[in-house]
Parts: C-alpha cells; sequence; structure tokens
C-alpha cells in the first residue's frame, strides 16, 4: 500500500463526519496486520501494514467505521479534561480556580496570583499546549511542598537521607533506593494529607528498614499505628483520581 492510497480512507472517514483531528493513520513496515487502536492523548490510530492492499484496508475500515466513531467520541470527551477550571489539591487543603487565554500576555505560559487563580495560555494549534503549562507549574508546586514536608518528617525521626527527587510517576507514589535516595510522586497533592503523610513515613522508614520485613511494619506502626488500614486505602485509589492534564503521558521532560 502507498501513501497516495490513504486518500480513500480519509474521504471515507469524512463521509462519516469523522474529522482528522482526531485520527492518524500510518503506514508500517513493521505491522503485520490492521490495527485500530486509540487513547485520549494519542487519539484514534489505524496502522497499516505496507504490505496490504488498499481495497482491503478500505473494506475493513468501512466495518470499523462504528467503532472509529465512538472512539473518536471518548478521545473528544477525555480531551476536554486536559483544561480544567478547578484544581483540588487535598494534600494542601488548597483549591485554584483556572481560566484560558490566548493574549499575547499569557501566550508562552503561565501565570499564577496569590489568591489561588491561575490564568493559562492557550495554542489553538496544540490541544496539549496548556496542559503542558499546568504540569510546569505543578511540578514547580510538588517540589516546593513535597520536599520540605519530607524534610521536616525526616528530621522529627532523626532520619538522614541522601537527595529527594519529586518526579512524575506512573505507579508508584514513592520509593527509597539503597543509597537513601526519596522518590516522591508529585500526583501525591492530589490525595489527602493523611495518606500523603503515610506515603512519606512509609519511605523514611525505608531509611531504617530497606525491605518490608518484620522489623520494617513493626518500627513503621510505632510512627503511625493504623499505618496497614492506610495502606489499604491508599492502594484503592484509581487512576481516574489523578486528572489527565497531570498524566505521564503529557510531561514535557
Amino acid at each position: 500500500m502507498q501513501t497516495s492510497d490513504l486518500d480513500g480512507i480519509n474521504k471515507l472517514l469524512l463521509r462519516h463526519d469523522i474529522h482528522r483531528d482526531w485520527v492518524t493513520i500510518r503506514l508500517s513496515s513493521r505491522a503485520k496486520r490492521l490495527i485500530f487502536k486509540s487513547s485520549v492523548i494519542k487519539g484514534v490510530e489505524i496502522v497499516i501494514p505496507h504490505a496490504a492492499k488498499a481495497p482491503w484496508v478500505l473494506e475493513m475500515t468501512q466495518k470499523r467505521i462504528p467503532w472509529i466513531q465512538q472512539a473518536e467520541r471518548r478521545v473528544r470527551d477525555g480531551r476536554s479534561q486536559l483544561n480544567p477550571t478547578q484544581i483540588d489539591l487535598k494534600a494542601l487543603d488548597e483549591t485554584w480556580s483556572v481560566t484560558f487565554e490566548t493574549t499575547d500576555k499569557v501566550r508562552k505560559g503561565l501565570l499564577a496570583s496569590e489568591d489561588y487563580a491561575l490564568t493559562v495560555g492557550l495554542n489553538p494549534k496544540d490541544v496539549f499546549y496548556a496542559a503542558r503549562n499546568l504540569q510546569k507549574w505543578f511540578q514547580q508546586k510538588a517540589r516546593a511542598s513535597l520536599i520540605p514536608w519530607v524534610a521536616s518528617l525526616a528530621e522529627n525521626r532523626n532520619l538522614k537521607y541522601k537527595k529527594i527527587y519529586v518526579k512524575n510517576q506512573v505507579s508508584l507514589w514513592g520509593s527509597c533506593s539503597k543509597k537513601r535516595n526519596i522518590n516522591l510522586n508529585r500526583n501525591l497533592l492530589f490525595i489527602p494529607k493523611y495518606l500523603v503523610e503515610y506515603v512519606l513515613h512509609h519511605e523514611l522508614t525505608h531509611l531504617e528498614h530497606l525491605n518490608h520485613s518484620e522489623k520494617f511494619w513493626n518500627s513503621f506502626s510505632r510512627v503511625l499505628p493504623n499505618c496497614k488500614e492506610l495502606r489499604r486505602e491508599l492502594r484503592s485509589l484509581k487512576p481516574d483520581d489523578i486528572p489527565l492534564w497531570a498524566s505521564p503521558g503529557l510531561d514535557p521532560a
């Protein structure tokens, strides 16, 4: 199949009111089959093997039109979360209002005011532009909040660490390395304060016991007697509890 053969698929999508802003069609030398997939971040993707015959691809795409239409709606609805009007940082008891503008004043970034209000620049040609600007602000906010927080708890417990890193992690709330470096997920700011303290104390306890042995839990329980109950509550949180605009897939780094 040649690049010129894609025109037929484009025309087919347009006939069914499927907008190309939401759909990517690409030829692949590695693909062995015709692939239809979608995600809120990447949109709807149609991956076509180079060896595929154009009439067959067109026929199969026609059969998948209902799925493509549903996937397009899911992507469209999901991306509406990229420009939030409010950001609730439960860990800090802060609620920020957000407005979006395309003026030159905020065209290249984001302004924060003292009354918990953000003004974010928009780029009509880049649907993820505002979300990436929010992530830059959020990264700074997380570092400014979490690093002193864990440092204070460590001092109270007379524990010494080497460095603290704040990252946009996919699956871990925190970790502690053999080198006594503590890694924290910046998305901790979205969960209640008492659960953040559980994570911070958990990682600090690893400075005493790097594994999850009985000694670890005994030491942890002396700091937080209900640590196992808090552990279960933390594990009940779902990825949907984290806003899409804060997703690692959009991280500017």
